[in-house]
């Protein structure tokens, strides 16, 4: 006879769920450090809290990985959470955060990075409708709504 589980009082998935609530977009490697479970359990779990649609599931094909998120997360906050959970990424919100417009060369310094690599993390934002740009004598770069990406970030755990 198969005994009946309290979903409530189940520890694991709990915990588990505080763990994705806390930090959106997060990988199966990141929760099994962040908890300790083994790994059968771990899955066990999961599986279990994707089936009863406790958490949403997104499974990437082209990159072979899967992250977890809270239930009332859309589809466009998945993409830029999993887009913010870049580090480069993350220095450039973060340094147009700080800065109400900044051209292109003023994030390649802070960032510290080659400017192909800039040039395609700024066409995506752009594209995402994240930051606009304006074009006088230097193009500058400005975040649309940085009360959005303030709390975007901060959802996220470094």
């Amino acid at each position: 006879m198969k005994r009946q589980t309290n979903f409530l009082t189940d520890e694991p998935k709990i915990i588990l769920l505080e763990h994705i609530n806390n930090s959106p977009g997060i990988r199966y490697r990141e929760l099994q450090r962040e908890t300790g479970f083994p790994n059968g359990m771990l899955a066990y779990h999961l599986k279990i809290l994707e089936k009863s649609k406790r958490m949403k599931v997104i499974r990437y094909r082209i990159r072979n990985s899967t992250r977890y998120y809270p239930l009332n997360t859309t589809v466009k906050e998945a993409r830029l959470i999993e887009y913010v959970r870049r580090p480069t990424a993350r220095k450039i919100l973060l340094y147009l955060l700080n800065h109400d417009e900044c051209t292109f060369n003023d994030i390649v310094r802070h960032t510290k990075k080659v400017r192909s690599t800039i040039s395609w993390h700024l066409s995506w934002l752009r594209k995402e409708m994240i930051i606009s740009v304006r074009k006088d004598v230097h193009q500058t770069y400005r975040l649309r709504n940085k009360d959005i990406v303030a709390l975007l970030i901060n959802k996220i755990k470094n």
